[in-house]
């Protein structure tokens, strides 16, 4: 069953209850009432026979000029009084014998016995008659008299009224149902609206948007499923940003492992099929596969670096950067001055919290990268600096620079903007994502400025920095 139907139906139920049971309470009361003033109609006139009766048997009695009529004269009074009355009229004895009655009556047979216990007049309804039943005292003895009162007409009217309840409930119920059912219908607009929406969602259609008016619970949700369908495109991107970003990564990686793969197989196989060799030859064979060997094991150790730098459980501790400078200074000289190139690593005094060799590695990919893009002669400024609570660094190169639309990509694994001068330096285009990951964990920002020819700045802060005064 839809939810409208359910609305619709439990509605329409309770208003149904609701009005019946008003209608029938209201009915009852107004019964109740009714019934009540016939009693007390029927209860004076009962009182005003008995009173009659008494004072005509007065009347009697003077004129019989008797202290007390017999029971045969009084028997005679009572069918002369009431033989004629369309009213029933009874009287028992005190040992609940009848006496005299004007007509056939159903009198309970209990309502003799509740006078005789309680002394006092009682009625009581049966069928469509009311029987009103007291004690007299009439000739000195004790007599109960009881009269029978039609009601009929009330209990004809409370039915009647029973009735006419009924139709204009049924009635009640269609035109409520039909009103219910175009309310319904317009209060569940936005929801179907909003399941429309999505189910498109749901079936990939992530620019879906539902749209929202109003300001009650289903504008509220609709708003809500929006912001949710945002949050889910922007994580489906991801992931497929992600799942591409991982194929260039593998393609990539099977490119450069395949190049160095097939030399060293190809000159391999040159050494072993050929019978004679010259020393030129074989030296100059093993050189390439040793070349190719070397460059594979820097591809396999940056590459492992890359992977693990995230997992790795860091050691975190302050490093006074001037002397860490210093130190990384000391060991990048020896490179520096094998390739010709002019090095200076130089920091203000201070500390910050850092894994030490991670930090490390970050400087030696930097300076790495800026020898192989320098020139003999050149010059490699690595310099760092407190700012408040943040460490700055720069690493400065008088290279070949990196063109404007080159500059966002660098940082991807296995991206080289000069393919051929990054192989022949030994490079697989690692260093940089390498760095970008060591930067991210110190919860630093790292970028780029560079000029054709010109050189390159990379521009690095890193928090939890303080100098020392």
């Amino acid at each position: 069953m839809k939810l409208w139907q359910k609305i619709f139906l439990y509605t329409l139920i309770l208003v149904m209850l609701a009005v019946s049971i008003t209608s029938i309470l209201l009915l009852k009361n107004s019964f109740s009432l009714a019934l009540e003033q016939r009693k007390q109609s029927v209860y004076s006139e009962h009182e005003f026979l008995i009173t009659s009766f008494k004072s005509m048997m007065l009347t009697e009695r003077l004129r019989a000029n008797a202290v007390v009529l017999d029971e045969s004269t009084l028997l005679a009074f009572m069918v002369d009084t009431f033989g004629t009355s369309k009213k029933g009229v009874a009287f028992f004895d005190g040992e609940n014998q009848q006496v005299y009655a004007n007509k056939k009556m159903g009198i309970p047979k209990t309502l003799i016995d509740a006078v005789k216990s309680s002394e006092t007049s009682h009625m009581q309804v049966q069928d469509d008659q009311l029987y009103a039943a007291s004690a007299e005292s009439i000739e000195g003895k004790k007599y109960y008299v009881i009269t029978e009162n039609y009601i009929g007409d009330v209990m004809e009217t409370y039915e009647n009224m029973l009735r006419q309840i009924q139709v204009i409930s049924m009635s009640c119920a269609m035109g409520m149902a039909l009103i219910l059912i175009v309310v319904v219908k317009l209060l569940l607009i936005p929801l179907k609206r909003l399941n429309e929406g999505t189910r498109e969602i749901a079936q990939g259609n992530y620019q879906k948007r539902i749209r929202e008016r109003g300001h009650d619970e289903l504008s509220e949700l609709a708003r809500n499923m929006n912001i949710m369908a945002e949050a889910v495109e922007t994580n489906v991107r991801a992931l497929e940003d992600v799942a591409e970003d991982r194929k260039h990564f593998i393609d990539n990686l099977s490119h450069e492992m395949k190049t160095p793969l097939t030399s060293i197989l190809g000159f391999s196989d040159l050494l072993q099929i050929k019978k004679e060799i010259s020393d030129e030859s074989r030296i100059e064979y093993a050189g390439i596969i040793k070349e190719e060997a070397s460059r594979m094991r820097t591809l396999s150790g940056k590459l492992m670096e890359l992977i693990t730098v995230g997992e790795a459980k860091l050691e975190w501790q302050q490093e006074d950067m001037a002397k860490l400078f210093t130190e990384i200074g000391t060991s990048l000289k020896v490179v520096a001055d094998k390739h010709n190139i002019s090095l200076y690593c130089e920091s203000e005094e201070g500390m910050l919290w850092v894994d030490r060799e991670l930090f490390k590695s970050l400087l030696y990919n930097l300076v790495d990268n800026a020898m192989k893009a320098s020139q003999e002669g050149g010059l490699i400024q690595v310099l760092g600096r407190f700012e408040e609570e943040l460490f700055c660094i720069q690493v400065i190169d008088e290279g070949v620079g990196i063109p404007k639309e080159e500059i966002d990509k660098i940082t991807q694994a296995f991206y080289m903007v000069d393919k051929v001068r990054g192989r022949a330096n030994g490079g697989a285009g690692l260093g940089l994502a390498l760095c970008a990951e060591i930067v991210s964990t110190h919860r630093g920002v790292m970028r780029f400025e560079s000029q054709l020819g010109e050189g390159t700045c990379v521009f690095i802060r890193m928090k939890g920095g303080k100098a020392i005064a």
